[in-house]
């Protein structure tokens, strides 16, 4: 005799359906890797083979290490001219070809602070023709708006990972008021994004916000966490090198969110060393877990520069 299952169909279609939400969820919500570049200046000046190598595992890692995203902070180069600037786009163009996004801050050894361009310390800062002719505003895939006209230094990007919306906000070294007040304009149209404030110089090496402008910047350091940092709600990281080696501090804004600050920065020791920092970035376990790792000798530092944030509450989509 045969058999009628025609009432089993709206169950399986619904178990059907119930595995796929079960699914996607899954798929959303997993950890993914966001390499983050310590200060390049002298591996791209004395060493760059150490700086291809780390361009080159990063993507051959893509996959594996599920990275949607990479971080620069700053002093890609020593000394701003074209000789640095052409090894520095040579290695950036592995990941263009790996398609991979990535976002970089303007460090004072990328500015013409750093080959004298002017008598006037602030207004060499200030030029960067040589970086966004290298890194012109067409490169970064990911850009959707900046401060000023055809320039990096003050920029936003955007792209999605563990199931949530990013954006990186890259700031000016010491910033100007101006761009400060464009940021503060910026944010609030994307509140249920997470926001990650990349810039070149924010924590001492003391793991303290630094209280000055370096003596040519504009706003000091704590002065732009007082009128941007902990103003808004979304901002989860601020990631940043320029002096020290490794540090981090936990602060919490007006809103009582979060504010994780993360400092890297080897220039001094070995050209660098080939280290990159790695944040694993668990949403469904709320944790964002650090490490420094150099593919140039295949080893994870065993000290201080290994930590992690539990407990982090993401911005989800509304």
């Amino acid at each position: 005799m045969k058999k009628n299952f025609a009432f089993l169909r709206p169950t399986i279609v619904f178990v059907f359906i119930l595995l796929q939400i079960c699914f996607f969820l899954n798929v959303q919500a997993q950890k993914f890797t966001i390499p983050v570049f310590p200060d390049t200046q002298n591996e791209v000046r004395h060493d760059s083979a150490m700086f291809i190598g780390q361009m080159q595992w990063i993507a051959a890692k893509k996959d594996s290490l599920n990275v949607p995203f990479v971080l620069h902070v700053g002093d890609v180069v020593d000394s701003n001219n074209t000789i640095e600037f052409e090894r520095a786009s040579e290695g950036f163009q592995i990941l263009d070809k790996a398609k991979i996004p990535y976002a970089i801050a303007i460090g004072n050894h990328d500015t013409g602070w750093a080959s004298k361009d002017t008598g006037d310390a602030n207004r060499s800062l200030r030029t960067t023709t040589l970086f966004n002719s290298y890194f012109p505003v067409e490169r970064f895939n990911a850009q959707k708006g900046r401060f000023e006209k055809n320039k990096s230094d003050n920029a936003i990007y955007t792209f999605k990972a563990g199931g949530l919306n990013w954006l990186v906000l890259t700031l000016e070294f010491c910033a100007r008021q101006e761009a400060v007040d464009w940021a503060n304009k910026v944010l609030p149209k994307y509140r249920d994004y997470n926001v990650i404030i990349l810039t070149h110089y924010f924590l001492t090496g003391k793991g303290e916000i630094a209280p000055n402008n370096s003596g040519y910047g504009n706003l000091s350091i704590q002065s732009i966490y007082d009128q941007l940092v902990r103003q808004h709600a979304n901002i989860r990281m601020v990631i940043c090198g320029h002096t020290g080696s490794s540090t981090w501090r936990d602060d919490v804004g007006e809103n009582g969110n979060h504010i994780y600050q993360i400092l890297q920065d080897y220039q001094g020791e070995d050209n660098g060393g080939g280290y990159i920092r790695l944040l694993e970035i668990d949403p469904k376990a709320g944790t964002i877990s650090a490490k420094m790792y150099s593919p140039f000798y295949n080893k994870t530092r065993d000290d201080q520069s290994a930590f992690s944030f539990s407990g982090v509450e993401f911005v989800t989509r509304k």
